[in-house]
């Protein structure tokens, strides 16, 4: 049996009742038995079309429909020079929902962007902060901004802190600028795309935002009966995935194997462990950089052999990228704590319960995406999984803080009604000082404190059974580690867990100190797996015709890296397995995702099996 729990949730869309899988493959009643309907894929089992659609769409065109000597009537040529450049213009053309929406979001991006650059500028530079208790302010016989802004920014200032300033606001003007570009080509080539949709897809741009992702892949494996998009032989749904997956899949690959795995030493004095994994967005754009981004030749997609063969360049690009960083990290923490505080300000002094709120982290995200997952599936679980997990979280409450709060509550709470009934008595007070602070000031920090200790406290009395909350939470994430299996009840479990989904604020401070931290890691720790990782690359890279050289796991080799204990035809060698049967839930996830695909021979065993 596959060592799944019951009712294994899907990101994507499940097959739902599809009858044209041909012999050897798995029948869609089956899988709507192992999979629970999350997504409809109906539009797959009508053909192409959509139902209720607003805009007419072409049907696509058939193999009884091209010209003689095998070539299209009239299809459009799509000379296509990288199909991963393309493919994943077409995703990103999706996501986006149509031109016009990705039009408008990326200007209100960009303005966004130097909107905080601005704002940032007008902070560092024109106020002046002292001058914030003056004694006409604190009086009321001056105005703030005759007094507070400063029109002379540049005087009385030290020579380093002007240097400073302005070589912040130089990177990341710069930074502006080149988003403005990119934004531009961005917008030329979702043009293109959008002309590849209408006039090849045959789907309009209202259709994009009702259409699923799985019906967009089936209608490019359906085109290419007249428009060929490879010219060494047609691509089904799996080649296409793993064109737009093609990097991303090493990393799920290298995280589930444990080749990456980095992380900091922590004092004995904090009681949390020698180590702790890191895994920030400023480390996940440096391995982009410096490992992903140089491992494949760009024109004919296979590795480059250097990459396998000389780890000594990797270990330079790490040290390299370490070096930028430390640069550059003293701007990007002001910048984020600029960005934090304009983001999140208003949002915890009106709703201080979301200090409480969690989410899960980045190393969490990849340790649970499944190998040819599309980004918006793997959001989809785990926004499906947020549920459970709180609720698996709430399972041990710390009653030392309970406490703690609740008293706070009590002791705010009295003040917060004594303020109410003196402005009830008398409103004239709001505007009268106590303690130094106006009335007004007052009753908002009382509120915040109450409303915030107040979250901390469960409304409502939890039903203890973290067995029964760890079994519906992996039924969505698929992530059941052999040493939590029954063993859900104990601390160290849901210390583990937590450290997964983490409190919104403590992931900040991750990524805070993991600006300082990143240096340290590219330069010390990713420089020491350089070795491992250029072997992994070699070890586990298959080659496959009209696609180029994939993640050999994800290329759902069952042959190669199969296991038994998850219901795999094949039981490869230990060191060749995927860990927790990340392989045979992904291929599972794939088939109910994309019903139209055709396994592999080994693949429509193990299905058949089931």
């Amino acid at each position: 049996m596959l060592g799944l729990p019951s009712g294994v949730g899907v990101g994507g869309a499940a097959a739902s009742g599809a009858s044209g899988r041909k012999a050897g493959g798995l029948p869609c009643d089956m899988l709507e038995k192992l999979l629970p309907r999350q997504q409809s894929n109906s539009g797959l089992q009508r053909g192409c079309g959509m139902a209720g659609d607003e805009e007419d769409v072409p049907l696509l065109p058939s193999r009884d429909d091209a010209a003689p000597h095998g070539k299209p009537a009239h299809a459009p040529r799509l000379p296509q020079a990288n199909l991963d450049v393309f493919f994943s213009r077409v995703y990103r053309y999706w996501q986006g929902r149509g031109m016009t929406a990705i039009f408008i979001s990326g200007l209100l991006n960009v303005l966004a962007l130097g909107f905080t650059v601005a704002f940032s500028a007008f902070l560092l530079l024109f106020v002046n902060w002292r001058a914030l208790h003056a004694d006409c302010i604190i009086q009321d016989t001056c105005d703030i901004a005759s007094v507070a802004i400063n029109w002379q920014p540049l005087s009385g200032r030290s020579v380093l802190s002007v240097l400073l300033i302005v070589m912040y606001l130089a990177i990341f003007g710069l930074y502006w600028v080149w988003t403005l570009v990119y934004f531009a080509v961005e917008l030329k080539e979702m043009s293109q795309t959008r002309h590849f949709f209408r006039n090849t897809l045959g789907v309009g741009e209202r259709q994009v935002s009702s259409m699923i992702w799985a019906e967009v892949v089936h209608r490019i494996v359906l085109v290419q009966r007249t428009t060929p998009l490879c010219a060494e032989r047609d691509l089904n749904e799996h080649d296409v995935i793993s064109r737009i997956m093609r990097k991303d899949n090493y990393l799920i690959a290298m995280v589930n194997k444990g080749v990456l795995a980095p992380s900091v030493p922590l004092p004995r004095w904090l009681g949390l462990g020698r180590r702790r994994p890191l895994l920030t967005k400023t480390l996940e754009w440096n391995l982009r950089w410096a490992m992903l981004g140089h491992m494949f030749d760009e024109a004919s997609h296979t590795l480059r052999p250097e990459f396998v063969s000389d780890p000594g360049r990797l270990q330079a690009r790490f040290r390299a990228a370490a070096v930028v960083n430390l640069l550059l990290s003293p701007f990007l923490c002001m910048f984020l704590l600029i960005y934090f505080f304009m983001h999140n300000a208003e949002r915890f002094y009106s709703h201080p319960g979301q200090l409480s709120s969690r989410r899960w982290s980045s190393l969490a995200k990849w340790t649970i995406r499944e190998l040819n997952e599309a980004p918006h599936y793997v959001d989809h679980r785990l926004a499906a999984s947020h549920a459970p997990a709180s609720r698996y979280i709430a399972q041990f409450p710390s009653h030392m803080l309970v406490s703690v709060c609740r008293f706070i509550a009590f002791v705010t709470g009295s003040f917060a009604a004594l303020l109410l009934l003196m402005t009830f008595l008398d409103e004239t007070l709001l505007e009268r000082a106590l303690f130094g602070r106006h009335l007004v000031w007052w009753l908002a920090a009382v509120g915040v404190v109450l409303t915030a200790s107040r979250a901390l406290v469960a409304d409502e009395p939890v039903a203890y059974d973290p067995e029964a909350v760890m079994c519906e939470l992996s039924a969505v994430t698929h992530h059941m580690p052999r040493a939590w299996r029954g063993r859900a009840h104990t601390r160290e479990v849901q210390r583990q867990l937590s450290a997964m989904f983490q409190l919104k604020v403590v992931q900040f401070l991750d990524e805070m100190a993991g600006l300082v931290a990143t240096p340290y890691v590219l330069y010390t720790v990713m420089p020491a797996a350089a070795p491992r990782i250029a072997a992994f690359v070699r070890d586990f890279t298959a080659r496959v015709d009209g696609v180029g050289d994939v993640c050999s796991l994800a290329a759902f080799d069952l042959r190669e890296h199969g296991n038994t204990k998850y219901g795999a035809p094949c039981h490869a060698p230990k060191a060749r397995r995927s860990r927790q049967g990340k392989l045979e839930k992904s291929l599972l996830t794939f088939v109910a995702t994309y019903p139209t695909w055709e396994p592999p021979p080994e693949a429509a065993a193990m299905l058949a099996a089931m």
